[in-house]
């Protein structure tokens, strides 16, 4: 149980993106002149650095009452996909990314989420 302190903190139990998103941007670096892999280290990095966002905001959400927790959310959400706006707008100017690739590094996260779930569930 979570000690009456911490109720409205936003922690995922068990698990920090910091060592996953600094090889893979680590693998970024290496990459940088293959525009094919800098783009999927770089899209698979704010993948999981939005999806950790995503399961921070909710647990602190359930704290909330229910309309502060809806704006809050909404706040949440839209800071999120002007991340990933940001990031596919800076894939089609910039030339060093392919865009193909690093949609499918943004997307890769939310796919692993939900073939674990239906594995789990089955």
């Amino acid at each position: 149980m979570e000690k009456s302190g911490e109720k409205g903190q936003a922690r995922v139990k068990g698990w920090s993106p910091g060592i996953p998103v600094l090889a893979i941007m680590v693998l970024f670096v290496i990459h940088q002149n293959h525009p094919l892999w800098a783009g999927f280290w770089l899209g698979l990095a704010v993948g999981i650095i939005n999806f950790h966002g995503l399961a921070a905001a909710v647990q602190k959400a359930v704290w909330l009452q229910k309309e502060q927790a809806r704006r809050y959310m909404i706040r949440n959400y839209m800071f999120r996909y002007g991340i990933k706006f940001v990031v596919l707008a800076i894939a089609f100017i910039s030339y060093d990314l392919n865009p193909v690739t690093l949609l499918i590094g943004l997307t890769l996260p939310t796919v692993a989420a939900v073939v674990r779930y239906l594995v789990k569930t089955r």
